[in-house]
């Protein structure tokens, strides 16, 4: 981390502010040292604040297992597969529409909540905020660190959905792809309207359950087999349903070359077809790797937002069975 990032970062148990104890550093990043204050202490290691909570007495086990599967299932994916790609801006952009453009983004203060391998922490950053505070509970941190160090905007953190290391400090933050995947999706919706500050905005992205059977009965199927697979075998399986939509792709093309753009949007992943085959394989694995998707009527995400005392709630159904909703904090 760079230690001018210091300052908008808080205590993930007491919110309560932190200093910093450099005991190496490496151009404008400490690389180890630790954050600490009169109650707590958290270390700082490969460049990368660890604020996250030790012990959770009150969590059961199921809760503490679900959370290090999905941790250990991620950190995997963007460790081991993910290759960045040209079209990550456009496909950031995409989960923030219809409701947040590029221009929104410029000079403000952004949380990326369930960072992953950074590849939308780096979008925003480049979209010339003033900085982006990115979080990830899991060992991908890493790669998100390596892909986003040279922007002097960014600051990775290893933390807790459920225990987030900000307090009023957001214009805008975004949770993309990542609640349906939380043991308890809502306690920990409930809890990020906190990270906003008076007047920013909280948007989230979440699988839709509606007009959305592939996911929801055969891709649900097939996962509670394969979940169970060792990662690196699964991950050369995943070749197979990556291929056939690389393959289905191609009727996608034909069609819009014979202008027939409106049909070509009804064939099956027509959302993948100007991607890369890489990243086809890496949701082919997200898909059939993490260990529970929860999916969502679009009513339902509306009572979460009402429910977590948000204002100016406005949400949309995407045609390939995700929900953007954002609301502002009041």
């Amino acid at each position: 981390m760079r230690p001018e990032h210091l300052t908008y970062l808080v205590d993930p148990k007491t919110k309560q502010p932190l200093k910093l104890k450099i005991t190496k550093q490496s151009g404008p990043h400490v690389m180890a040292g630790e954050l600490y204050n009169q109650q707590n202490s958290y270390p700082l290691i490969d460049g990368i604040p660890q604020l996250l909570e030790e012990k959770q007495p009150a969590a059961p086990p199921s809760f503490i297992e679900h959370q290090k599967k999905t941790a250990d299932s991620f950190a995997y994916e963007w460790n081991t597969i993910y290759q960045e790609n040209p079209f990550e801006k456009q496909n950031f952009l995409h989960f923030l529409s219809p409701f947040v453009k590029e221009s929104d983004l410029k000079d403000k203060l952004l949380l990326d909540i369930g960072c992953g391998s950074g590849r939308f922490t780096k979008q925003a950053a480049l979209s010339g905020a003033k900085v982006v505070i990115a979080t990830d509970v899991g060992d991908c941190v890493s790669a998100a660190f390596d892909l986003t160090k040279d922007l002097p905007n960014v600051c990775i953190v290893q933390a807790d959905v459920y225990h987030m290391p900000a307090q009023h400090f957001a214009d805008l933050a975004f949770s993309i792809g990542v609640l349906h995947h939380l043991p308890q999706p809502q306690a920990g919706f409930s809890l990020l309207p906190a990270t906003v500050k008076p007047g920013g905005r909280l948007l989230i992205w979440v699988y839709n359950r509606r007009h959305n059977f592939r996911a929801v009965y055969i891709f649900e199927g097939l996962r509670k087999i394969s979940r169970h697979i060792p990662k690196p075998l699964l991950f050369t399986l995943c070749y197979l349903p990556a291929f056939a939509v690389h393959g289905i792709n191609f009727f996608t093309h034909a069609l819009n070359r014979l202008h027939a753009k409106s049909l070509a949007k009804k064939i099956p992943f027509s959302y993948y077809a100007n991607f890369p085959f890489s990243m086809k394989l890496n949701d082919a694995f997200d898909v059939l790797a993490t260990p529970k998707s929860n999916y969502y009527y679009v009513e339902e995400i509306n009572t979460w937002f009402k429910e977590a005392k948000l204002q100016s709630i406005q949400t949309y159904e995407h045609p390939e069975a995700g929900i953007t909703a954002v609301g502002r904090c009041p």
